[in-house]
């Protein structure tokens, strides 16, 4: 049992390490950050700072949602914002409640490019 729990936590610190989990970048202004629409991915090998979702009212532009999901990235010190989509609560679900607020949500990657951050390569 002990080699298994051993095991297991070995396997869960390579993944974290492998996506960039425990890696703390400083700030950066948002307009520093790249923005990649669904379905189009950055040249560069890239790792994953972090994965969120930004929720906005209807009736916000999707440009204002990329803006603010694009400062949201800018804070985890991302080099850029990969999107995977962009969804609204209603979709795929049958309301029962009309009262609730339906907002549209973002769903995105914060990552950064090893490259250009020499000070994360280990020596």
């Amino acid at each position: 049992m002990r080699h298994l729990t051993a095991l297991v936590v070995a396997v869960l610190v390579a993944v974290m390490v492998a996506c960039g989990a425990g890696v703390k970048l400083p700030p950066v202004a948002p307009e520093e950050v790249e923005v990649f629409l669904p379905g189009s991915y950055p040249d560069e090998d890239y790792k994953v700072l972090a994965r969120f979702d930004t929720q906005v009212p209807l009736n916000v532009s999707d440009s204002e949602l990329i803006e603010r999901a694009r400062a949201q990235a800018a804070e985890y010190g991302a080099d850029a914002l990969v999107i995977s989509g962009i969804r609204r609560t209603t979709e795929g679900q049958i309301e029962l409640n009309l009262q609730q607020e339906q907002v549209k949500i973002l769903d995105a990657m914060a990552v950064y490019y090893p490259s250009r951050h020499p000070e994360l390569q280990k020596e």
